[in-house]
């Protein structure tokens, strides 16, 4: 969890009618999706040249950063940074029929890099899986320390039908929404408290 949340008291000012984001299951269930993949060390980067020109080093005996070429992203908003990838030294391994979505940490302030999003079967391709990216700043001298959050991983089942029914709503819906709504006009927390599982 970020620290910031941690700190973050459930309610304002002890008003139980004050709910802070404390309290929010979506908020809640998507920082603990998956799992959170850090830096493999300590990397100290050279920025310059509004950062088209990177330079790194990092103590650990293994690869830290690769560069790729401009010539992959042409036309992308992040030129003139260069594209670099983390590389990874997790295996990972899914049932069959699963899949992993590779994200930018979600519901975090993202200081140093920022992930390209991409899927992968990972229940087929035994293989370490990169994490392209962008550096965030574009000057300076930084730090990224090891285990800051570079990804999340987040599995998935494939299969589901993506075909979507779109129309208005029919008369037992429509008497179901105004139910749950006069629900939650009598209780404080409905979905918390009588329809949200603990992931």
């Amino acid at each position: 969890m970020p620290e910031w949340f941690k700190r973050l008291k459930p309610f304002v000012n002890d008003d139980p009618k004050g709910k802070t984001i404390k309290r929010c299951p979506p908020f809640i269930d998507i920082l603990q999706t998956g799992w959170l993949i850090g830096a493999p060390a300590d990397t100290y980067l050279t920025i310059t040249d509004n950062g088209a020109n990177v330079s790194w080093e990092s103590e650990f005996s293994e690869t830290v950063l690769e560069e790729h070429s401009h010539d992959q992203i042409v036309g992308h908003s992040q030129i003139p940074k260069p594209p670099l990838k983390f590389i990874n030294y997790w295996q990972i391994t899914t049932p069959p029929g699963w899949s992993c979505m590779f994200v930018p940490p979600v519901n975090r302030d993202l200081k140093y890099f920022e992930a390209i999003s991409g899927i992968v079967d990972t229940d087929k391709y035994f293989e370490y899986i990169n994490f392209p990216g962008f550096l965030i700043p574009t000057e300076g001298s930084i730090m990224i320390p090891r285990g800051e959050p570079i990804v999340q991983v987040i599995p998935f089942k494939r299969g589901f039908s993506k075909k979507a029914e779109i129309r208005a709503m029919n008369k037992q819906e429509l008497e179901k929404l105004d139910f749950t709504r006069r629900q939650r006009s009598s209780k404080n927390s409905l979905y918390r408290d009588t329809m949200w599982e603990k992931k």
